[in-house]
């Protein structure tokens, strides 16, 4: 199910769902964190994420960019073809959230680890 179809899952609605089902991914949050600073060649995103295997990878990254969130460079000047990732305008707007999601995630783990 695609991210669209996640706006109306409980019959109203829920701009969150949306937002909770373009993020949920073993892989997406840390691409998203990958490429919050640079483009990356699809080889650096890999090696990059230890663990992701190559179709893992790029089932994540076609979903990123089925939601526009993220956009595939190819140029065919070069043998083999160099294909990059970058975030796109919709993707960008995605940053302060992001930022703002760890910060809590780190603020979270700190209170429960002390309780």
């Amino acid at each position: 199910m695609d991210a669209m179809a996640m706006r109306t899952r409980h019959t109203e609605l829920c701009p969150l769902d949306t937002t909770l089902k373009i993020l949920d991914g073993k892989w997406k949050s840390i691409i998203l964190c990958r490429l919050m600073d640079q483009e990356l060649r699809y080889t650096e995103l890999l090696n990059s994420l230890f663990g992701c295997t190559r179709r893992m990878l790029s089932l994540q990254l076609k979903q990123l960019e089925h939601d526009q969130i993220i956009c595939k460079k190819v140029d065919r000047t070069y043998v083999p073809i160099k294909t990059s990732y970058h975030l796109s305008p919709l993707g960008q707007s995605l940053v302060p959230l992001i930022r703002a999601m760890d910060t809590w995630g780190r603020d979270y783990l700190q209170v429960v680890a002390n309780n």
